[in-house]
């Protein structure tokens, strides 16, 4: 009954904020050569936080706004990855970029997720500090977007939109990416 719940909630929410998000289905796998890439965030305690502070895991960047539909779907798949990774291995920066939304907002949005489906999102929040984090990893300005890096911190990978982690969500496309062989690739 859980699962019917879930699914009745992911289209009624995909649906409904849709239209404000773009997903792009174009492939960017480049990396850099330069020891690795670094950004900084405000983290949900007030903290601040750089890319660099996880280097030796993967990490997987997520771009989000409160308002964003298919952002709901993509933090449902990404749950699923602390289920089957170890974080001493994988880290999941979920980081807001909606300047208009602040600490209070993104805590909020959590213990929505824990109110309505009792799904814990229990991997590091933030907020895009200046918008450098908008600039330089956003596909085509499109959130969700999902970045990987290496464990290195060199971007393995960046894709906009719906991803799954080993199966397509329901109701979204064939041609939807898994992130699990993206992840089995990088973590051995």
């Amino acid at each position: 009954m859980k699962k019917v719940i879930i699914a009745v909630f992911i289209i009624i929410i995909s649906t409904s904020f849709f239209s404000g998000c773009i997903n792009t289905s174009e492939n960017d796998n480049g990396t850099t050569d330069n020891g690795g890439e670094d950004f900084v965030f405000t983290a949900t305690d007030g903290s601040e936080k750089h890319l660099s502070d996880y280097r030796g895991k993967v990490v997987i960047l997520d771009t989000w706004a409160t308002w964003c539909g298919p952002c709901v779907v993509v933090m449902i798949e990404l749950k699923k990855i602390y289920e089957n990774y170890s974080r001493a291995d994988l880290e999941i920066l979920s980081i807001n970029i909606e300047s208009r939304e602040g600490i209070q907002q993104i805590q909020e949005y959590r213990g929505l997720f824990v109110s309505q489906l009792g799904i814990e999102l229990d991997w590091i929040f933030g907020n895009d500090i200046d918008g450098s984090i908008s600039e330089n990893y956003l596909k085509e300005g499109a959130i969700p977007t999902l970045v990987i890096f290496n464990e290195n911190g060199q971007r393995h990978y960046r894709e906009a939109g719906i991803h799954g982690f080993t199966e397509i969500p329901y109701g979204y496309s064939q041609d939807t990416p898994l992130l699990a062989p993206i992840l089995n690739e990088l973590i051995r």
